[in-house]
C-alpha cells in the first residue's frame, strides 16, 4: 500500500493518481516522472484556484459598481435643477421654482422627465398637508398651481387641484350646514350636508346628519301647515308642501300630507259655502253668491252640489234681470234698461239670457 503524498489517502500500490485529490502518485524507481507529473498538477491546482478566486469575486465587483452608479443618480436626483424646483414648490417657494425651472429645467429633456415622475407624489402630498389641516387653502392652491406649470403638458398635478377645489368646497359646505343646523334652518343643513364629498373623512357623518336634518325639516313643515282656517292659511300651506316636495320630490309623506291638505280644505271650504250662498241667493245678493261658489269650484271643478249651486244662483240672478229690464220696459226707459243690463253682463259674461235681453230693447 501506499499514500498520496497531496492528501494522505490510501491508495493501491498499482495507482498511478490518488482517487481523492487526483494528485499524481509516484511509481517505484520513477521518481522524475512523477516531479513532472506533481510539477504538472500543482500548476493547474493554482490555475483553478485563481480561476475560482476571480468567480467569486465578480459578483462583489458587480455589486459595487452598481452601487456606484445608484449612488451617483442618487447624488445627481437630488441636487439636480428638476429636484431643487420641485422642493421650492411644494415648500412654498413658488417664485424659485418658477425662476429655476424656466432657467434650468425648461427645454432640458433628461431634467423635464425626472421633473415630471416627481410632481404625481409631491401633489398628492400637498392635499393631504390640506386635508390634515397643516396647510391653508390658499397657500395649497398656490403650490399645486406651480407644480401643475412645471408638469407641463401632463395633468396630474391639475387633478390634484381640482380634488384639492372639492374638499374646500366640502369644508365649506360642513361648517354651513353646522351654522343652519344650530339655527333650526334644517332645511339648508340637509342640503348642504349633502354636498361633503366622499374625499372627506366627515362624509360618513355628513350623510348621517343629512338624514336627520330631512327629518327634522319634514317634521317642522308638517307642524307648521296645522289646519288652515281661511283661504290665506290654506295657500300658506299648499306652497309651503309644495315646496318641501321640490326638496325632497319622492317623499310620501310629504305627498300624503298635501293630499290630505287639499282634500280636507276643499270638504271644509264645500261646507262653509253652502249654507252662505244659499242665503245670499235667498236674499237677492245673486252676484256675491255667484263668485263664492266659483271661488270654491276652483278648488274642486267637478263637485256636482257646487255646480248645482252655481247654476241656481245664475238662473235667479237672470230672472231678477228680466224683471227688472220689463220695470224699465213699463217705464220705456230704454236707456235705464241698457245701464242696468251693462251691470248684469259684467258679472255674468256671455250669458245668453242677458244677451236676448239686450236684443229686446235695442
Amino acid at each position: 500500500m501506499k499514500y498520496c503524498e497531496e492528501c494522505g489517502t490510501k491508495l493501491r500500490n498499482e495507482s498511478e493518481f490518488c482517487w481523492q485529490c487526483g494528485a499524481p502518485c509516484p511509481d517505484i524507481g520513477d521518481e522524475v516522472l512523477y516531479s513532472d507529473r506533481l510539477s504538472a498538477y500543482r500548476r493547474e491546482q493554482k490555475n483553478r484556484d485563481k480561476r475560482e478566486e476571480e468567480k467569486s469575486a465578480a459578483p462583489i465587483v458587480g455589486t459595487i459598481i452598481l452601487l456606484a452608479l445608484i449612488g451617483a443618480l442618487m447624488f445627481y436626483t437630488w441636487y439636480s435643477p428638476a429636484r431643487r424646483s420641485y422642493q421650492y414648490a411644494i415648500e412654498g417657494r413658488t417664485t424659485e421654482a418658477r425662476e429655476l425651472y424656466l432657467e434650468k429645467v425648461q427645454g432640458n429633456v433628461p431634467e423635464s422627465f425626472l421633473l415630471r415622475l416627481m410632481v404625481p407624489r409631491g401633489a398628492n402630498a400637498v392635499v393631504a398637508a390640506y386635508h390634515e389641516g397643516t396647510l391653508t387653502y390658499p397657500d395649497a392652491s398656490e403650490r399645486l398651481r406651480t407644480l401643475a406649470e412645471l408638469e407641463t403638458p401632463l395633468n396630474n398635478a391639475a387633478r390634484a387641484a381640482d380634488k384639492l377645489e372639492s374638499l374646500y368646497k366640502s369644508e365649506e359646505a360642513w361648517t354651513y350646514a353646522a351654522n343652519c343646523e344650530a339655527s333650526g334652518d334644517y332645511r339648508s343643513a340637509m342640503l348642504a350636508y349633502r354636498l361633503v364629498t366622499k374625499e372627506d373623512s366627515r362624509y360618513d357623518t355628513a350623510q348621517q346628519k343629512a338624514a336627520d336634518m330631512e327629518k327634522q325639516y319634514r317634521s317642522s313643515v308638517l307642524t307648521s301647515i296645522g289646519v288652515p282656517e281661511n283661504e290665506t292659511d290654506y295657500s300658506l300651506a299648499v306652497a309651503s308642501l309644495e315646496a318641501a316636495l321640490d326638496v325632497l320630490p319622492n317623499d310620501q309623506t310629504l305627498k300624503d300630507a298635501l293630499a290630505t291638505l287639499k282634500t280636507n280644505y276643499v270638504v271644509r271650504l264645500k261646507a262653509q259655502t253652502v249654507p252662505v250662498v244659499t242665503d245670499y241667493i235667498a236674499q237677492g245678493y245673486y252676484k256675491q253668491a255667484i263668485d263664492l261658489t266659483k271661488k270654491a269650484l276652483a278648488y274642486n271643478e267637478q263637485d256636482t252640489d257646487l255646480k248645482t249651486l252655481l247654476a241656481a244662483a245664475t238662473s235667479n240672478y237672470e230672472e231678477f234681470a228680466r224683471g227688472q229690464v220689463s220695470i224699465y220696459l213699463a217705464n220705456n226707459d230704454k236707456a235705464g234698461a241698457a245701464a242696468f243690463l251693462d251691470r248684469v253682463e259684467a258679472d255674468l259674461p256671455g250669458d245668453v239670457v242677458i244677451q236676448e235681453l239686450r236684443a229686446a230693447i235695442t
